[in-house]
């Protein structure tokens, strides 16, 4: 079984009775949506942003959890008080894997308007996670879709919303290329955003089911009688 649970904003644990992954523990509006004190094996940061850095250092310092991102991430994060043993720069299309784990990395990229006004690329990870039987492609803050739009997913988690990444439509578009079993909308800045999404997998999403995930629910994800995909949401 698959365990994934929403913190809010980027922020997702990925959980088996094996290991866990926390992607992302972002501030939003200068605040952390991770609590320092969450007990997890590895932290994924996706870019080397402040915003999406936000709490890795306290929480890997207090988990001794290792952190992996991109060399300028990692960099980053070294800069902040990262613990240097604990830190793990991973290289595009290089599988990580430890027990019940294989993380594969692919270069993406989104934009952000820096302090002069200008429009600046940002390079992001797209993330294919394997855990628990279950194949997970988790696309971050990203404006493209690079690889994504032909790796066979069970679950595709991508940005939706209007600061340099998809926008919705372009989210749709790629859950119906890829016609994964479950959707799920991320970074959403409106609820609006988030009922189009639902409403045009529903008509157009070809098997895929929309499940926009609110912050503390937690979906379940395992096979029952070996075959059969089941979810529970709670």
């Amino acid at each position: 079984m698959l365990k994934i649970k929403f913190l809010g904003h980027t922020a997702f644990v990925f959980e088996t009775e094996k290991t866990s992954l926390l992607v992302n523990p972002v501030f939003v509006n200068d605040e952390p949506v991770v609590p320092d004190d969450l007990d997890v094996r590895l932290i994924a940061v996706t870019n080397h942003l402040d915003e999406t850095i936000g709490n890795a250092v306290s929480i890997s310092n207090l988990a001794k959890s290792w952190i992996l991102g991109n060399t300028k991430t990692i960099e980053r994060i070294k800069a902040k008080g990262g613990k240097p043993w604990l830190l793990h720069p991973l290289e595009y299309e290089v599988p990580y894997e430890i027990p019940g784990l294989k993380l594969t990395p692919f270069q993406l990229h989104r934009t952000i308007t820096n302090d002069e006004g200008e429009t600046e690329r940002v390079d992001n990870m797209g993330l294919f996670i394997e855990m628990g039987q279950m194949r997970v492609s988790y696309l971050g803050d990203t404006l493209v879709r690079g690889p994504f739009g032909s790796i066979e997913s069970d679950v595709l988690i991508a940005p939706v919303g209007d600061q340099g990444v998809f926008p919705v439509k372009d989210a749709v578009s790629l859950c119906i290329d890829l016609q994964p079993r479950i959707g799920i909308p991320m970074g959403w800045s409106s609820q609006e955003q988030i009922s189009k999404f639902d409403k045009y997998i529903d008509q157009f999403g070809q098997g895929t089911v929309s499940i926009p995930i609110k912050p503390a629910q937690e979906l379940d994800l395992y096979w029952a009688a070996g075959n059969e995909f089941r979810y529970e949401l709670h």
